[in-house]
């Protein structure tokens, strides 16, 4: 498939019921949609027209930049019969446009009896001669109305008196969330899309549809986007900036002054710079210019710094500016800036700039920017400066570097490679732990197994020694910062092979040692912090495991900290515990964080992500949706694995294939799935889910065998969430022998999850429960229906509709509504965003009218909207709004 042939799928059909709602409504006779290039406006209004055109006469417009002095220009093809001397008489423009609506009323027999409908793409661009005529035809009830403009342009007069009038809807375009975007990546290329790929392109994008086509174009073209057993992946690599998408922010850019040009380079060089010296340099107005047309910016939680409003004018913008140019600029900014260069994601702008002037860049410069390329998921960047650096004394920190660029690609085993001999060849104790923590992670992403840590170990421990005895007056030092790594290297180890009550000793010696710099005290608290998380979690202490993670990501740190994925890991965790344990509410909200302009990272990490929403899916029995979501993850991850999920991706997709009686499916799941060493919280549950599938399918009882198995050995390591995990689905499949140790396990774990299967178990022991799933005393069940087929499931927690649920915020009463229906199959709500501002104001005691005085908004509209999503939601009044209004937590999103 060449990109060049991609088409574009309709994807706003919620804008075009609003504005189908408006126009029908009682008392709206116009609607006008505020867009931003490329969001689809012309789009809607295309499919406005044809849809509309079925019923009653529909005029379409074009406001042109060309014609908006010109009297009337945009109604000229509807005034060939008018003279030029009368282009300026209202009455004979008025009647050429009704004699233009009759022939149309006329040439369809009859069946357009509706009013007529004028369509005006780009008011901003329109005569004020045409907007008084428009206005006109509206009060006089001859026509209604809707018109785009751009947010920036402005309405001519007198059309917004129609809005201040009260006959008027106003509709906000906004860009594509994650999950529209997903949906229109998949629509787009006619197939499943990975999660990590599709939402790559939205936040390169931030979320512009127009944006988002060329990038997926392109990286077709590039040969970077490319399907994997059906399935389309990206994976990063060197691109080109095709003539489509420069033409496209040229496009968006046009009409700025020479001044505000210039403002815009110099962020586009620069990201993140300063205000005051972009002002300094272009000027205040020409930095307000950039401002106000959202191509820029403005950051006040960064002491006013300017960045670009999406990713991609970076790219096109630096590719467009001239090499002089480049320099110019660069000097003007070098003036201004204090001796020393900016430091962070700044500095690596700064020194990319530098190097693109062909100015020499120190090495100790090069090295830092590399590294912060890396932290900032560029490695190509990351490599490109590396590439630079001339000298032989930071050999070492550039392996490194090199190293985590290409585990961050993917490359475990060139990254591997590249730290063979790192801990061999380290002459100061700086180099021999600065890869230390990086090297043993590669030997687990490549599926090493617990021992090859052992072996890491053992060369940092000789290497401590060996410099400790070159420098007797530095010993201590030494053998302080050495003993702190391989206490983190062992209990990389044992989190690795699941031996969790072996790590508390070196947790509590890490917490409550020294360190000799405050960085290094960071990382160790951080990672004694986040292991802790990971040992309280499979030992069912989620509220302590929670508070854990969440006091290690709180601790900020430097940028030339190690070189290890300190907020990934934490992250990860934190994910784990909150689905392992069944709090989707907060794994929703970890979701939301890791992904909000996440960036390229997402490539390298976003699979533990997207296996948690599938996890999600799962503990809601909702098999169907965890496939769409877990298949695809499936070939991500067999490009990018960093964290050994691949595994545990592979038994939930079988699982859920199994419950669902997908024979064939989850046969060769099983058939594919193999077990590589990771994080043994995650293996258990792999091991659990992959024995539970096979028994589903073969009712051999050797799937129970093993999870009985798994069951036992949790208990002997004293890990009480996984035995739980492990006797549940043993339930699940029949295992009613042990339901009073079931109840006893769930009675001991933390979390909704446990709490909905002691609901479940609890007061009904083992003769309830066979009745329950339908078991005969004997044999094992031949074919017991999941929990969530139970009774018991709605109302649980297990009832949660969505892992995504919509939150709408109400102004000031701190309250957010939890759209999902009363059905009992606990499916989504898929409510536009108007019905859910609506639904929010009514389940807080508006009136309809006071609604529609408050959005204004007809009457109609209103009662339409509220219709509409009580249907969705399964409920028939306002009154059973209430229920689904829930306080809503400082971190969750409106």
């Amino acid at each position: 498939m060449a990109g060049a042939g991609l088409k574009s799928p309709f994807i706003r059909q919620a804008e075009l019921a609003d504005i189908h709602m408006a126009i029908n409504g009682e008392n709206c006779r116009a609607v006008f949609l505020s867009y931003d290039t490329g969001l689809g406006a012309s789009t809607i209004l295309r499919e406005l027209a044809l849809e509309a055109g079925q019923t009653r006469p529909v005029l379409t417009l074009q406001g042109t930049p060309s014609l908006s002095a010109v009297p009337f220009g945009a109604l000229a093809p509807f005034l060939r019969g008018v003279r030029g001397d009368n282009l300026g008489l209202r009455t004979q423009v008025f009647r050429a446009v009704l004699t233009a609506i009759d022939d149309l009323r006329g040439s369809q027999d009859g069946d357009l009896d509706e009013l007529a409908l004028i369509v005006l793409d780009d008011a901003h661009a329109v005569d004020s001669s045409t907007a008084e005529l428009l206005v006109n035809l509206v009060l006089a009830g001859s026509v209604s109305l809707v018109a785009s403009h751009l947010r920036s342009g402005g309405m001519p007069e007198p059309l917004p008196r129609l809005w201040s009038a009260g006959l008027a809807e106003n509709i906000d375009m906004t860009p594509l969330t994650r999950d529209q975007t997903h949906s229109y990546c998949q629509a787009l290329l006619q197939g499943p899309v990975a999660l990590q790929t599709s939402w790559f392109f939205w936040s390169s994008a931030k979320g512009n549809p127009l944006l988002i086509k060329l990038l997926v174009s392109e990286a077709v073209d590039d040969g970077l986007l490319a399907q994997s057993r059906g399935i389309w992946v990206y994976q990063e690599g060197p691109r080109t900036v095709g003539r489509s998408l420069r033409d496209a922010v040229t496009q968006q850019i046009r009409g700025l002054s020479i001044h505000a040009e210039e403002a815009l380079d110099l962020v586009a060089l620069a990201e993140p710079v300063p205000l005051a010296l972009v002002q300094d340099i272009s000027g205040a107005a020409a930095v307000n210019q950039v401002v106000k047309r959202k191509l820029v910016h403005l950051s006040d939680l960064d002491n006013g710094t300017l960045r670009l409003a999406s990713p991609i004018y970076g790219d096109v913008i630096r590719h467009m500016v001239s090499p002089a140019h480049r320099r110019i600029l660069f000097d003007a900014l070098s003036q201004r800036m204090n001796s020393e260069p900016p430091t962070g994601e700044a500095m690596l702008r700064w020194v990319s700039w530098a190097i693109d002037c062909g100015l020499a860049v120190g090495d100790d410069l090069l090295l830092q920017a590399a590294l912060i390329a890396c932290k900032l998921s560029q490695p190509l960047v990351s490599l490109e400066l590396t590439g630079h650096i001339a000298g032989q004394d930071n050999a070492l920190r550039v392996a490194a570097i090199k190293a985590r660029a290409h585990y961050l690609r993917g490359d475990y085993e060139g990254s591997a490679k590249l730290l063979d001999d790192f801990l061999e060849e380290a002459e100061s104790v700086d180099d021999l732990i600065f890869a230390s923590l990086l090297k043993a992670a590669t030997r687990m992403a490549l599926g090493m197994p617990a021992s090859s840590i052992e072996d890491e170990i053992e060369q940092l421990t000789a290497g401590g020694l060996r410099l400790a005895g070159q420098a007797p007056s530095e010993a201590d030092t030494i053998h302080a910062m050495v003993d702190n790594r391989v206490k983190l290297l062992k209990l990389m180890a044992l989190s690795q092979s699941g031996q969790y009550r072996d790590m508390l000793p070196l947790i509590a010696a890490l917490k409550t040692g020294s360190a000799v710099s405050e960085a290094e005290r960071k990382l160790v608290q951080t990672f004694a912090l986040t292991m802790e998380a990971e040992q309280l979690c499979a030992q069912g202490r989620v509220a302590e495991s929670q508070k854990c993670s969440s006091e290690a990501f709180a601790i900020e740190h430097s940028d030339d900290y190690d070189i290890f994925f300190i907020p990934e890991m934490i992250v990860f965790r934190q994910l784990a515990t909150a689905l392992l344990a069944g709090d989707l509410d907060q794994a929703q909200i970890l979701l939301d964080r890791f992904f909000i302009d996440a960036g390229p990272v997402i490539l390298s990490f976003g699979g533990s992500a997207n296996v948690g929403r599938g996890m999600g899916y799962v503990r809601q029995g909702r098999f169907d949706e965890a496939i769409d979501v877990l298949l695809p993850c499936i070939e991500s991850l067999r490009a990018t694995d960093p964290q050994q999920l691949l595994g545990f991706c592979t038994a939930l997709a079988a699982y859920s294939a199994a419950q669902l009686e997908r024979v064939e499916l989850a046969t060769g799941l099983l058939a594919d799935y193999q077990e590589k060493p990771g994080m043994f919280l995650v293996t258990s549950h792999e091991r659990a889910f992959a024995a539970a599938a096979r028994e589903h399918l073969k009712r051999d009882g050797v799937g129970l065998a093993a999870l009985m198995a798994l069951a036992d050995e949790s208990l002997e390591e004293g890990s009480t969430l996984l035995e739980l995990n492990a006797l549940v689905l043993a339930l699940e499949l029949g295992e009613l022998d042990h339901v009073d140790r079931l109840l006893d396990v769930a009675a001991r774990v933390d979390g909704p999850w446990s709490a909905a299967v002691v609901q479940f178990v609890g007061g009904t022991r083992k003769n309830h429960v066979a009745k329950i799933l339908g078991s005969e005393a004997g044999p094992k069940i031949a074919a017991s229906p999941a929990l969530v087929d139970a009774p018991w499931y709605s109302g649980t927690v297990f009832d949660v509709p969505v892992m995504e649920p919509i939150h709408v915020a109400a102004e000031g009463n701190g309250q957010s509504l939890r759209l999902h229906s009363n059905g009992d199959q606990g499916q989504s709500a898929k409510l536009t965003k108007r019905e859910s501002q609506i639904s929010l104001l009514a389940a807080n005691g508006l009136s309809d009218r006071s609604i529609a005085e408050q959005l204004q908004l007809s009457l109609r509209t209103v009662e339409g909207h509220l219709y509409r999503a009580y249907s969705k939601l399964g409920i028939t009044s306002r009154d059973e709004l209430a229920p689904l209004l829930v306080p809503s937590s400082p971190t969750e999103g409106s």
